[in-house]
């Protein structure tokens, strides 16, 4: 068995898309029209909290780390099971505005649910090696 604990997403680089985003609302009203509402539910996403949003992700995801490689020790002798971290959606590049969605520019859009896709399975080939899938 496989198991891959992914990291959080890379808030810096998604807050840079975010901001285009914002900024192209701020001149043409019909773009992103429900942009503001992630304000509503997610009061981190607002510019002046940011900065603590990206700081508590690498915070979060350095725990995360830090129990997938306490859990391994527990592990230790258990060779059918394979537990890894992944940093790749931590890593990943999501600062262009074409991967949010372009009703609320919050979601991924199809292109960035591809990136996420993409990034997440680019990091499964140990995984998929130990599992005996080449």
């Amino acid at each position: 068995m496989a198991i891959v604990v992914f990291g959080l997403i890379n808030f810096e680089s998604y807050f840079k898309g975010r901001a285009m985003a914002e900024r192209l609302r701020k001149s043409d009203r019909r773009l992103y029209p429900h942009l503001e509402t992630t304000y509503k539910y997610f009061i981190s996403f607002h510019p002046a909290y940011r900065c603590n949003l990206t700081r508590l992700a690498s915070i979060v995801n350095e725990e995360l780390r830090g129990m997938v490689e306490e859990l391994n020790r527990e592990l230790h002798d258990a060779g059918h099971i394979q537990l890894r971290y992944s940093h790749a959606l931590a890593t990943a590049d999501l600062g262009r505005v074409e991967l949010l969605h372009p009703i609320d520019g919050w979601h991924a859009s199809a292109e960035g649910h591809n990136v996420l896709a993409e990034t997440a399975f680019s990091d499964l080939g140990p995984s998929l090696e130990f599992i005996g899938i080449h």
